[in-house]
């Protein structure tokens, strides 16, 4: 697995961990703010510099990319770490809390949800749009990537690097990260979860919000806010309030940590 450190060797370790086919870039505007931390922001299996997902099977796939930051944390000697994950990437940090908490020292996890079994029509409506875009990633590149960046006309910068990150995307690996986390089912197991959680979600989306505020019940004693003005991934359309929030929430951790 491909890893890009920055940051201050001796701060808290930070793993920033991007959404559904995007690579360590998709935290380029965050570099700068958390230069105090050490920072790792990786590519996933099936992504960017990272091997492919071929062979595995579509249930093992997010399995088997948790199971790689933890060996990433293994080559650095570092005991635990501070784990964000944006959209795709907070389901990633959902299996890394629930099948390694004692790597985890908190988790941030943004634009994201736990469970894909709808319990409401506008639900079942919003899956039923996610079960349907492996097919939307068949099309010409050209045409996807226009698709993309309409659907982030308010947020421009957002909507080309989203952009760019479905035309250069491994097509056939990016569908199986899509098929992996529309059969997610972590709720009922975040309720057993005992770990300081930050739940961040942008507030264009209704039903976005809906599903991000049930992570936010599933773990107890998790913080939730809502980024005005924002879409997934909300550290690309408002950079400046996702980081100062996650700076905020991890200064914070570790202040209690030392107390």
């Amino acid at each position: 697995m491909f890893v890009r450190e920055s940051g201050d060797g001796g701060g808290a370790p930070l793993v920033l961990i991007p959404g559904l086919g995007c690579d360590h870039t998709m935290y380029q505007p965050q570099y700068a703010e958390l230069d105090a931390f050490r920072c790792l922001a990786v590519d996933l299996r099936g992504t960017g510099r990272s091997g492919t997902l071929e062979g595995i099977a579509i249930v093992d796939i997010i399995t088997r990319q948790a199971a790689e930051v933890v060996e990433a944390l293994d080559e650095r000697s570092i005991e635990s770490a501070h784990i964000v994950g944006v959209s795709y990437g907070g389901a990633v940090a959902q299996e890394l809390l629930l099948r390694h908490p004692d790597r985890v020292r908190s988790v941030a996890i943004c634009d994201s949800l736990c469970d894909t079994r709808p319990r409401t029509m506008p639900e079942r409506l919003l899956m039923w749009g996610a079960k349907t875009q492996p097919f939307l990633y068949r099309m010409p590149r050209g045409w996807l990537a226009a698709l993309v960046r309409r659907s982030y006309r308010r947020w421009p910068a957002a909507g080309k690097a989203m952009a760019d990150a479905v035309s250069t995307a491994r097509r056939d690996d990016l569908i199986a990260q899509r098929r992996a986390i529309n059969a997610i089912r972590y709720e009922d197991e975040l309720r057993e979860a005992s770990c300081p959680a930050l739940c961040m979600v942008g507030d264009h989306a209704p039903q976005a919000i809906a599903m991000m505020h049930r992570v936010h019940d599933a773990i107890a004693g998790s913080e939730f806010h809502v980024i005005a003005d924002s879409f997934d991934p909300s550290n690309l359309c408002q950079p400046d309030a996702f980081t100062a929030m996650l700076r905020r929430w991890v200064i914070g951790v570790e202040r209690h940590r030392r107390a």
